[in-house]
């Protein structure tokens, strides 16, 4: 549960208004390469055992948090961290000496030897760029002041991709467009975010699916830009497409509001007695709820609530949260049972 805490505002903010219902997140990341080590691609074992010494004494004089080394962990507790957008699908299944260091608060986390040295990123619910690239700035900071950054006068910080070279910032939102799908708008206005230089994927970035919704949405170019012009067009952009899913919700409500409604409250009744339900029916009926939030339409659940159970109820995150290993069936069965539960409390975030 530590590791979902960054996409659950606290108790008592005001997060359940239609911005941050269509914001369901952000993420700052950036990749950076130690001078004196080898690049991942001609890295020796001896040189991933110093990367990982190296960070490891930095960020555990400087902060509080775990360090982990990666093959000492399960394979259900390395997709557990997939799940919780603390690791890349690439670090996932990497058979490489590789760490993880993540904060106490778990929204900053940093991976260690993935394609790059270092993938310093952070993440929190809503639209937060300013706050979530002071706190990587700070960590990136502080590394540097110990051990030099592989960078050019003339291209910036050197990657292992050349997609990456420059700042090697990538800031990204997590966006929940159910208005745009219905209207069958969407493809359209992705495709103007595309021509922008923007690259659009899905819950878990690249080479991931688009469900529930849920699109994501990153700068494809580094090169040449500053962090600040990179984060300010994103910003930009994201408040253009809010603008025009709110446009697309007013629509629905003006013609099929009785139908929406009814898909609304369907989607939490299943929620709520379902017995046996699986991970992508979860995220359509989240998607449901959630649109209810943020036109209105549901006063008793919160999106804190909401936020909890879209992680908690992945594959492994259930299993984890029940600390047992299940088979499918047996899995979906006690997500049910968690969701049921979940369902049933009222929370502080809550409009009565």
């Amino acid at each position: 549960m530590n590791n979902i805490r960054w996409l659950i505002p606290p108790q008592g903010s005001k997060s359940t208004n239609c911005d941050d219902e269509i914001v369901v997140s952000s993420r700052i990341r950036l990749a950076r390469n130690f001078s004196e080590l080898p690049f991942e691609m001609k890295m020796k074992p001896k040189d991933a055992q110093r990367l990982l010494g190296l960070v490891r004494s930095i960020v555990d004089a400087n902060d509080g948090g775990e360090f982990i080394i990666m093959k000492r962990l399960s394979l259900l507790e390395r997709e557990s961290l997939l799940e919780c957008h603390l690791i890349s699908p690439d670090f996932l299944k990497a058979d490489r000496q590789s760490g993880l260091y993540v904060n106490h608060a778990g929204n900053l986390s940093v991976m260690i030897n993935e394609e790059d040295h270092l993938r310093i990123q952070c993440l929190s619910y809503g639209l937060a760029f300013a706050r979530l690239s002071t706190l990587a700035f700070e960590l990136e900071e502080r590394i540097g002041n110990e051990v030099q950054y592989a960078f050019h006068d003339q291209y910036g910080y050197i990657t292992s991709c050349p997609t990456n070279i420059g700042t090697g910032m990538r800031a990204s939102v997590l966006l929940h467009l159910p208005g745009l799908v219905f209207t069958n708008e969407v493809e359209k206005v992705l495709k103007g975010a595309v021509q922008l230089g923007m690259a659009v994927r899905g819950i878990y970035g690249e080479g991931s699916e688009i469900k529930g919704s849920m699109f994501q949405i990153s700068n494809q170019h580094t090169l040449g830009l500053k962090e600040e012009d990179i984060m300010e067009t994103i910003v930009k952009l994201t408040h253009m497409i809010m603008d025009i899913e709110k446009k697309a919700r007013d629509v629905i409500f003006e013609k099929a509001r009785h139908e929406f409604e009814d898909k609304i409250f369907r989607s939490i009744a299943v929620l709520r007695s379902a017995r046996i339900i699986s991970t992508d029916e979860v995220l359509n009926l989240l998607s449901a709820v959630r649109f209810g939030i943020g036109v209105g339409v549901i006063k008793d659940i919160g999106l804190d609530v909401v936020n909890e159970i879209l992680l908690v109820s992945r594959p492994a995150n259930i299993q984890l949260y029940f600390n047992e290993v299940f088979e499918e069936h047996e899995r979906d069965i006690r997500r049910a049972d968690y969701i049921r539960q979940r369902l049933g409390e009222k929370t502080a975030n809550s409009r009565q």
